[in-house]
């Protein structure tokens, strides 16, 4: 090896250095936590075992996946690995590489655990399923699918299994806060040097209608098949903000089915499945944390109107490419027709195909009242 190998953890200051006084640190849990406590030390140590296993091919292949070019050991000029988050399903670090004075950044999602290990290999599959079939570039890459081999703190061995993707550089995590004065809820930007982190209502709108387009840019209008489950509170979601222009991903794709099927039903039928997507989706666009990891917490009914421009700027993308699909303009008319009652009445199907959690199915129950009623405003002001 001739390259430097440096280790960092994130916090909110930038990355600090990792030494040997949190090398027994355990690595921190999501809920519900499975398999055995992993240190940090061990983590890391994993980590640099299946990134230079074979003279380093994983880390290889996926920057010449990145780059499009072959990449060789002796162009890297230095790596970092950062651990970055531990959530409820996985592990994730940042691979930095140096390569002719420019950085290139991968991401490292690692599970333990069988149950957290299958949905791994299972994500890896539709991310590369979703990216082959929609070159969107609004999903992340994914290079490599691996495992490698730590320690518990009893130290015994278990597999640690991997995947290499590609990191959006410059994007951040966002949830909802509460405000200092009377204005409530607004949505934070976790930026590690913010200079305003909280979005104006401009911004917020412009936001939802962005995370509402990708999510219609990936729904089957014939098979039905969407990206689902997705969560605000997961972090899935990330932004970049310039002054008051925003870019938004996607950073995960957990499954990709229809959560309505209507094989072999008349094709006036398959409204059914449409307007149960663009329900459940205004639904969970609404929805997340405070902060992250608080209480659940309800966006302000300004995001309606952002969530319905973007599935309308999505549709018109499929309806443009096949003509056999009804119109922006007909979807629409279609949706404005429904009453508050209506929709109130289609809801309970809705939740039902959702898969909340108890919490989320009682805190989602409480506000579709108010939902159905600013949703079908909303709709009534597009023209």
């Amino acid at each position: 090896m001739t390259f430097p190998v440096r280790i960092y953890l994130d916090s909110p200051g930038g990355w600090v250095a990792f030494g040997s006084e949190q090398a027994g640190l355990p690595l921190p849990w999501g809920l519900n936590p499975e398999g055995p406590i992993v240190t940090y030390g061990s983590y890391f140590e994993a980590l640099v075992r299946l990134l230079d296993q074979d003279r380093y091919r994983p880390l290889r292949s996926a920057l010449s996946q990145l780059l499009g070019r072959s990449v060789t050991v002796s162009e890297i000029q230095e790596l970092a690995v950062v651990s970055q988050k531990h959530g409820a399903f996985y592990h994730v670090a940042q691979v930095r590489v140096r390569i002719a004075e420019r950085y290139h950044s991968l991401v490292v999602n690692s599970a333990v655990g069988t149950a957290r290990q299958t949905f791994l290999a299972s994500e890896y599959a539709v991310l590369q399923e979703l990216t082959r079939s929609f070159p969107h570039g609004f999903l992340p890459r994914v290079f490599f699918l691996g495992t490698s081999w730590c320690r518990s703190v009893e130290g015994s061995p278990f597999a640690l299994k991997c995947f290499l993707g590609e990191w959006f550089e410059g994007y951040h995590e966002f949830h909802l806060t509460r405000r200092g004065d009377a204005d409530g809820i607004s949505i934070k930007v976790w930026d590690a040097h913010p200079r305003n982190p909280l979005l104006k209502v401009e911004e917020s709108r412009l936001l939802y209608r962005l995370a509402t387009l990708i999510l219609t840019t990936y729904y089957d209008p014939r098979s039905f098949r969407q990206i689902y489950p997705w969560r605000h509170a997961a972090g899935d979601f990330i932004v970049m903000r310039r002054k008051t222009r925003l870019k938004v991903r996607l950073i995960t794709a957990r499954g990709y089915f229809p959560l309505v099927t209507m094989a072999g039903a008349d094709p006036s039928d398959r409204w059914i499945p449409l307007v149960h997507f663009f329900l459940n989706l205004s639904l969970h666009m609404r929805l997340d944390r405070l902060d992250g990891t608080g209480e659940l917490a309800w966006a302000s009914a300004d995001s309606q109107q952002g969530v319905i421009s973007g599935f309308l700027a999505g549709w018109r993308q499929k309806a443009t490419k096949d003509p056999e699909l009804p119109s922006p303009a007909e979807v629409l008319e279609v949706l404005q027709r429904f009453t508050v009652d209506e929709w109130l009445a289609f809801a309970p199907l809705v939740l039902d195909n959702g898969f909340e959690e108890p919490e989320e199915l009682e805190f989602l129950e409480s506000k579709l009242e108010e939902h159905a009623t600013s949703l079908a405003a909303a709709l009534g002001e597009v023209v």
